[in-house]
């Protein structure tokens, strides 16, 4: 929901209508709002760049700082009022996967034309672009637009350009039942490349949620952020990662759980977030999404005490390990003693093996921290035993 001041004019020479009226406020004009570099309030030619640009609301529309915050707060005002949060959603590799038809392999292509969807029968392949590109939606994705935009104004916010991102966007929301192609926040929108930011959202930052698979971009929200595995369902894409020897989905023939899934789990996240935020009546003042995130995360291995073969593990790698277990909830201790629960460790022919034999601890893989960190739920260890 966007909100423009009254002092808007539909006109496409604002100016003309406004300069006679308004003449007297050039002095002590703020500019809030301006049109092609001309001040909605007081029609003065202020030039392009003077405030803040809302290009994917309206070409050539720019706020001023002031401006900003003001809608910001209104619109959260607005949107609270209905009983609904604000949600930012990234595109490639959180909920799709997409790739140039011509960067597949032949045996790959012809299997997977084979299952090419039409865009009425609920399928998740597609061809688009006059057939240059390949479009494969993640396991759940309809299911979770339709429950998600009940509780939640949905924004998209991608790397990608315009032209791709109102492609998607007519994928995803045919019907446009979501509202998403009129807050579609693409690479031309950002100023600074390789970087998103929530300046764009009119609303408050305590009530946006991020989905993303990608923490580095997002450095001055991360607190907002569920951060979800990559989506990697193409083989092309898969060569190109560090885990060179892993299958793509495609090449296994097979795809994310629909059960069990990485968007099953977030929706479940955003429905719990909602519900916190809308229990307490003050938390319509005062109530923050970070402070409920950093809560439920938490919770998820609260009471576990793990321990980990630092040598085993490898020095790189235990620092990142360490912090995500300890915004799970985990307690980590260096030395192994009575409280510990678990030994993490990446084989089974270590240190870490005879010492949780010995203390009956759970011995689990590293993937199980990072699967509980994506999934937002404890795994079942048994599934992550060393190799």
């Amino acid at each position: 929901m966007h909100a423009l001041s009254s002092s808007s004019s539909s006109s496409p020479h604002p100016h003309e209508q406004l300069a006679p009226c308004f003449s007297h406020f050039k002095e002590s004009c703020s500019h809030p709002q301006t049109f092609n570099g001309v001040c909605l309030s007081c029609a003065q030619t202020v030039g392009e760049g003077y405030g803040l640009s809302f290009n994917y609301m309206l070409e050539g529309l720019e706020f001023g700082k002031d401006e900003v915050t003001r809608l910001k707060g209104m619109n959260s005002e607005i949107v609270f009022g209905q009983r609904k949060l604000q949600l930012v959603l990234d595109l490639d590799h959180t909920l799709l996967h997409a790739t140039d038809l011509d960067m597949l392999a032949p045996d790959d292509r012809d299997y997977l034309m084979k299952r090419e969807s039409s865009a009425s029968d609920g399928g998740g392949l597609f061809m688009m672009d006059g057939g240059l590109l390949l479009v494969k939606l993640r396991p759940y994705i309809r299911s979770f637009l339709r429950e998600a935009c009940k509780m939640y104004d949905i924004y998209i916010c991608t790397m990608g350009n315009r032209h791709y991102a109102e492609m998607i966007a007519k994928l995803l929301d045919p019907k446009c039942e979501y509202y998403i192609s009129s807050r579609l926040i693409t690479c031309e929108d950002f100023k600074d490349t390789g970087k998103k930011n929530l300046d764009l959202v009119l609303g408050q930052e305590r009530g946006v949620v991020i989905v993303d698979d990608t923490a580095e971009v997002w450095k001055d929200h991360k607190e907002n952020l569920i951060l979800v595995g990559k989506y990697n369902y193409f083989k092309e894409r898969i060569r190109k990662s560090k885990n060179n020897d892993q299958k793509s989905y495609s090449e296994r023939k097979s795809d994310e759980s629909e059960l069990n899934g990485a968007l099953v789990n977030v929706l479940r996240v955003l429905k719990r977030v909602h519900e916190l935020f809308f229990e307490n009546p003050e938390n319509l003042v005062w109530g923050d999404v970070r402070s409920f995130l950093a809560k439920i995360r938490r919770q998820i291995l609260a009471g576990c005490t793990l321990f980990f073969n630092v040598g085993d593990v490898g020095p790189q790698e235990f620092p990142l390990l360490r912090r995500r277990a300890e915004e799970l909830g985990a307690a980590c201790t260096d030395v192994h003693d009575s409280s510990v629960t678990h030994v993490v460790s990446t084989r089974q022919a270590t240190e870490g093996r005879r010492l949780a034999e010995q203390h009956n601890n759970f011995l689990v893989h590293p993937r199980w921290i990072y699967a509980a960190y994506y999934l937002w739920s404890r795994q079942a260890e048994n599934d992550y035993f060393p190799l």
